[in-house]
């Protein structure tokens, strides 16, 4: 086989894993600006999975998506469905903290939430425990 007939060729993948996440007819909008169009993809699971592309290309947003991070900004919306085991995860009625306890995203740089530093730092300690005022205002 020719280096060119071999690059022609489709890959197959050398083992056979079920899909932790499918990405199908995803649209992201950012102020009503389309960001990502009818973008469908699966992630199969317990495999590293790259995803590669020329800045600006929509990477980060998609990677955003996972985790439903834009819902915390106004003005952002996604459209299709991103199964996660099974369910879609831009339903509304999925919960936030069970996603992000399965889904986290680590940033090259840190990047705080759009609240005070107090409220960023609060943000963590208010989803695993329960503190009166004072205490809260002692523990940040």
């Amino acid at each position: 086989m020719t280096d060119a007939t071999m690059l022609s060729q489709p890959l197959t993948p050398t083992t056979t894993s079920a899909s932790k996440i499918v990405v199908r007819g995803l649209d992201f909008y950012y102020q009503g600006s389309q960001a990502l169009k009818s973008v469908s993809m699966d992630v199969p699971e317990r495999q590293v999975t790259a995803i590669i592309g020329p800045s600006g290309c929509g990477k980060s947003t998609l990677l955003r998506v996972f985790n439903r991070i834009y819902a915390i900004y106004p003005k952002l919306e996604a459209r299709g469905e991103v199964l996660l085991d099974g369910e879609n995860i831009l339903d509304a009625r999925y919960p936030l903290n069970r996603l992000r306890s399965k889904v986290g995203m680590v940033f090259q740089k840190p990047v705080p939430f759009p609240m005070s530093i107090f409220e960023n730092i609060a943000y963590g300690i208010r989803h695993h425990e329960r503190l009166s005022k004072s205490e809260m205002d002692m523990r940040v």
